[in-house]
Protein backbone atom coordinates (compact mmCIF):
# COMPACT_ATOMS: atom_id res chain seq x y z
CA UNK A 1 0.00 0.00 0.00
CA UNK A 2 2.99 2.54 0.62
CA UNK A 3 4.45 1.44 -2.30
CA UNK A 4 1.67 2.45 -4.55
CA UNK A 5 1.00 5.42 -2.24
CA UNK A 6 4.69 6.40 -2.93
CA UNK A 7 4.42 5.70 -6.59
CA UNK A 8 1.17 7.77 -6.76
CA UNK A 9 2.75 10.89 -5.57
CA UNK A 10 6.34 10.37 -7.72
CA UNK A 11 3.86 10.36 -11.05
CA UNK A 12 2.10 13.43 -9.27
CA UNK A 13 5.27 15.36 -8.65
CA UNK A 14 6.81 14.26 -12.28
CA UNK A 15 3.87 15.74 -13.46
CA UNK A 16 4.25 19.31 -12.01
CA UNK A 17 7.79 19.26 -12.90
CA UNK A 18 6.78 19.28 -16.62
CA UNK A 19 4.65 22.26 -16.05
CA UNK A 20 7.13 24.53 -14.46
CA UNK A 21 7.60 25.86 -18.15
CA UNK A 22 3.91 26.16 -18.89
CA UNK A 23 2.85 30.10 -19.11
CA UNK A 24 -0.96 29.93 -17.99
CA UNK A 25 -1.05 33.59 -19.25
CA UNK A 26 -0.83 33.09 -22.68
CA UNK A 27 -3.60 30.60 -22.80
CA UNK A 28 -5.93 33.09 -20.77
CA UNK A 29 -5.41 35.68 -23.95
CA UNK A 30 -9.29 35.56 -23.99
CA UNK A 31 -10.04 36.76 -20.27
CA UNK A 32 -8.57 40.12 -21.21
CA UNK A 33 -11.84 41.25 -22.95
CA UNK A 34 -14.14 38.91 -19.60
CA UNK A 35 -16.61 41.46 -18.29
CA UNK A 36 -18.63 39.59 -15.54
CA UNK A 37 -21.23 42.24 -15.09
CA UNK A 38 -21.84 42.32 -19.09
CA UNK A 39 -22.40 38.54 -19.22
CA UNK A 40 -24.53 38.93 -16.04
CA UNK A 41 -26.76 41.15 -17.51
CA UNK A 42 -27.24 39.17 -20.76
CA UNK A 43 -27.87 36.25 -18.54
CA UNK A 44 -30.57 38.23 -16.77
CA UNK A 45 -31.91 39.90 -19.94
CA UNK A 46 -32.82 36.33 -20.92
CA UNK A 47 -34.53 35.35 -17.93
CA UNK A 48 -36.62 37.83 -17.93
CA UNK A 49 -37.47 37.57 -21.55
CA UNK A 50 -38.31 33.78 -20.83
CA UNK A 51 -40.42 35.00 -17.89
CA UNK A 52 -41.78 37.53 -19.50
CA UNK A 53 -43.08 35.20 -22.64
CA UNK A 54 -44.32 32.83 -20.35
CA UNK A 55 -46.23 34.65 -18.20
CA UNK A 56 -47.80 36.17 -21.29
CA UNK A 57 -48.76 32.81 -22.40
CA UNK A 58 -50.35 31.58 -18.78
CA UNK A 59 -52.14 34.91 -18.82
CA UNK A 60 -53.77 34.31 -22.33
CA UNK A 61 -54.93 30.53 -21.32
CA UNK A 62 -56.18 31.71 -17.70
CA UNK A 63 -58.67 34.81 -20.36
CA UNK A 64 -59.48 31.99 -22.77
CA UNK A 65 -60.50 29.99 -19.47
CA UNK A 66 -62.56 32.79 -17.83
CA UNK A 67 -64.49 33.07 -21.36
CA UNK A 68 -65.60 29.47 -21.42
CA UNK A 69 -66.40 29.76 -17.66
CA UNK A 70 -68.14 33.02 -18.57
CA UNK A 71 -70.28 31.37 -21.43
CA UNK A 72 -71.09 28.33 -19.52
CA UNK A 73 -72.37 29.93 -16.34
CA UNK A 74 -73.77 32.82 -18.47
CA UNK A 75 -76.45 30.04 -20.16
CA UNK A 76 -76.60 27.29 -17.05
CA UNK A 77 -79.85 28.12 -15.29
CA UNK A 78 -78.65 25.43 -12.70
CA UNK A 79 -76.16 27.37 -11.35
CA UNK A 80 -77.66 30.40 -8.67
CA UNK A 81 -76.41 33.87 -8.32
CA UNK A 82 -74.44 32.95 -5.33
CA UNK A 83 -72.16 30.43 -7.15
CA UNK A 84 -72.21 33.06 -10.35
CA UNK A 85 -70.90 35.81 -7.91
CA UNK A 86 -68.20 33.32 -6.24
CA UNK A 87 -66.53 33.01 -9.48
CA UNK A 88 -66.43 36.24 -10.41
CA UNK A 89 -64.62 37.22 -7.06
CA UNK A 90 -62.47 34.19 -7.83
CA UNK A 91 -61.42 35.60 -10.84
CA UNK A 92 -60.64 39.22 -9.12
CA UNK A 93 -58.79 37.69 -6.28
CA UNK A 94 -56.90 35.51 -9.07
CA UNK A 95 -56.01 38.47 -11.59
CA UNK A 96 -54.72 40.31 -8.52
CA UNK A 97 -52.78 37.35 -7.68
CA UNK A 98 -51.53 37.40 -11.05
CA UNK A 99 -50.95 41.25 -10.90
CA UNK A 100 -49.12 41.27 -7.52
CA UNK A 101 -46.44 38.23 -8.88
CA UNK A 102 -45.76 39.86 -12.17
CA UNK A 103 -44.71 43.15 -9.64
CA UNK A 104 -42.79 41.37 -7.64
CA UNK A 105 -40.77 39.59 -10.19
CA UNK A 106 -40.84 42.89 -12.09
CA UNK A 107 -39.01 44.42 -8.79
CA UNK A 108 -36.41 40.88 -8.05
CA UNK A 109 -35.31 41.44 -11.91
CA UNK A 110 -34.52 45.81 -11.74
CA UNK A 111 -32.71 44.88 -8.09
CA UNK A 112 -30.43 42.39 -9.98
CA UNK A 113 -29.96 44.95 -12.66
CA UNK A 114 -28.93 47.49 -10.66
CA UNK A 115 -26.54 44.93 -8.76
CA UNK A 116 -24.61 44.24 -12.07
CA UNK A 117 -24.88 47.84 -13.46
CA UNK A 118 -23.07 49.26 -9.89
CA UNK A 119 -20.61 46.09 -9.99
CA UNK A 120 -19.62 47.13 -13.47
CA UNK A 121 -19.10 50.69 -12.82
CA UNK A 122 -15.42 51.27 -11.07
CA UNK A 123 -15.41 51.33 -7.36
CA UNK A 124 -14.94 55.33 -6.28
CA UNK A 125 -12.02 55.95 -3.94
CA UNK A 126 -12.86 56.57 -0.29
CA UNK A 127 -12.54 59.80 1.24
Amino acid sequence: MQDAMKNMMTDMWKGMDSMKGFDFTKNLDFMKDFNASKIGLQILDFQKSTFNNTYNTLVKIQEQSEKITDSLLKDNSAIPAEGRKIVDEWKLVFKKGQNELKKSIDESFNKAESFFVESSQPAKAAK
